[in-house]
């Protein structure tokens, strides 16, 4: 266990998930006796994959994960969850809630996590879409 913690806390300073190509939070190792938490993980890690495939549902799924936790699952991080509603609203299926869920999301932040999100949801954007996104972002 004590080289787990170990490995997790040098990652952190190594490996941030918003400078790889893609979005790998990091998921936490259930603890017996938390409820969902074995589901949360599994659903958590199909909309994902389904996210970066377009499917705007499990984009939906991922941003609310990453701001959350979905049930002590997946570790928040803010900054991802905002990268995905920049991709949500620039996917052409956003809703009124979806722009919401932006604002909520990504206005508490500083203007550097605002730029790094807005940095690595155009990297979404572009493989996700295979376009640019829309200049205006409403955060």
């Amino acid at each position: 266990m004590l080289k787990l913690l170990l490995a997790l806390s040098i990652g952190v300073f190594f490996v941030s998930p918003l400078q790889a190509g893609d979005v790998h939070p990091v998921m936490k190792a259930c603890v017996t006796g938390v409820k969902h938490c074995e589901r949360w993980t599994q659903e958590f890690q199909t909309a994902l994959a389904l996210a970066q495939k377009g499917d705007h549902a499990a984009q939906q799924t991922v941003a609310f994960c990453l701001s959350s936790g979905c049930h002590g699952a997946v570790v928040v991080d803010k900054v991802a969850s905002c990268s995905w509603h920049l991709v949500i609203t620039n996917s052409g299926a956003a809703t009124v809630l979806d722009r919401s869920n932006l604002r909520n999301t990504c206005r508490p932040m500083t203007p550097a996590q605002k730029d790094e999100a807005r940095a690595h949801a155009g990297e979404l954007v572009r493989k996700i879409y295979n376009r640019d996104m829309a200049a205006t972002d409403q955060m």
